[in-house]
């Protein structure tokens, strides 16, 4: 990493973790107590904007890659800073669906934001462990912002959460500051047309890795809904096991990113990571109807297993989609893992409430399922894309 800019990197990206933190922990509670739509509304506006942010992300890798990664992710951030103060604004649906369309597609950035980090890590044998790094000081952040949002939630009024919007726009703005002040990285300006569409394993590969990014809504919104709806455990459990889940991810991604040394071992990384995830759901579904400390044990130890398959999910896919890219064209590859995850992060939602809030046990044998068939392919495909990649 050329220096210092790995610590204003992570300086900035530990601002916008604290104002994310606390807008996603009260975002539902401010657009449905402060501005008055109904969680029908909610749903509708959010589903419309994260189709455009799912649309947005490869492209804004291309341009990225031409005009400039620290420039483009600067101007992104910028944007959502913009948003988070235009959603005080907000009076009705069609200005939540404009506010929402315009912050998700701003957000959709992270093959920028991955093509910066890369660009400014000359060395190969760094570029995942300061992935890792990041990812590590995000969780800190969040971990920070979602006891201002508790907060924010407990006053439940409209100051509060004007502070809350002023908080994440001010987080955002700083962030951009910071990005702006990092070295320009090397751009293609003269490359013409979008490669990646025509690199099959590739794109295979993120739509892999894309299904096993279905663990983050397991922990979000899966969980919770179990153990309201299908324990006799302590509801604040669910809250519990997340905060673990952060503190861990903390502490071990820069470390488990280390232990990736090749896209082959990313590939066996990868079918590890989606065995676990499966075994993570088979003991959540053990655990319906139970009560007492039995309950809290086995969704715990549900939790870790978890956190171990969600951390090798990570680094996998970085050791997967970072050293088989092109060395020009990082954003638009970058962008087209994070298509992969926006997707998943889309249907996840609906997938949540219908498998395990409406089937219950049954739901999480078909979610284990889903894991396990990526862990499966990931190693031939991995395969198959070496022998395109390096014929």
């Amino acid at each position: 990493m050329v220096p210092g800019s790995l610590a204003r990197l992570g300086a900035g990206t530990f601002c916008s973790a604290v104002g994310n933190g606390a807008w996603y922990t009260s975002w539902a509670l401010f657009l449905t107590r402060s501005v008055g739509l109904s969680p029908a509304q909610v749903g509708v506006g959010m589903t419309i904007a994260g189709v455009l942010g799912l649309l947005s992300a490869t492209p804004i890798g291309w341009i990225a890659d031409r005009v400039g990664a620290r420039e483009v992710f600067a101007t992104l951030l910028l944007v959502q800073a913009a948003a988070a103060l235009a959603y005080l604004a907000v009076g009705g649906l069609a200005t939540f669906v404009a506010t929402a369309c315009v912050a998700e597609a701003a957000r959709s950035g992270n093959g920028a934001r991955n093509a910066l980090v890369l660009g400014l890590t000359p060395r190969e044998e760094d570029r995942l462990a300061a992935l890792g790094s990041l990812r590590s000081i995000s969780h800190f952040g969040w971990a920070i912002g979602a006891v201002a949002g508790a907060v924010i939630i407990g006053v439940d009024s409209r100051a509060a959460y004007v502070a809350l919007l002023l908080l994440n726009g001010a987080s955002y703005l700083a962030y951009a500051g910071l990005v702006a002040s990092v070295p320009r990285v090397a751009t293609t300006p003269e490359r013409r047309g979008v490669r990646v569409v025509h690199d099959r394993p590739y794109v295979t590969l993120a739509g892999l890795m894309g299904v096993l990014a279905l663990c983050w809504a397991m922990m979000s919104s899966g969980l919770p809904l179990w153990i309201a709806l299908h324990t006799d455990a302590p509801r604040s459990l669910s809250a519990v096991i997340v905060v673990l889940n952060s503190l861990a991810i903390a502490l071990l991604q820069v470390r488990v990113s280390r232990g990736i040394g090749s896209p082959a071992g990313a590939a066996r990384g990868a079918r590890l990571a989606g065995v676990l995830l499966a075994a993570s759901c088979l003991l959540f579904a053990l655990t319906a109807g139970w009560g007492g400390a039995g309950v809290i044990a086995v969704l715990v130890a549900a939790g870790v297993v978890h956190t171990a398959g969600e951390l090798l999910f990570v680094a996998s896919s970085w050791g997967l989609s970072v050293p088989l890219m092109p060395a020009d064209a990082a954003g638009e590859y970058q962008g087209v893992f994070a298509t992969g995850e926006a997707t998943a992060l889309m249907l996840a939602p609906a997938l949540m409430t219908t498998l395990v809030a409406g089937w219950g046990q049954p739901g999480w044998l078909v979610l284990a399922a889903i894991f396990l068939a990526p862990a499966a392919a990931a190693v031939p495909v991995t395969r198959w894309a070496l022998r395109t990649r390096f014929a």
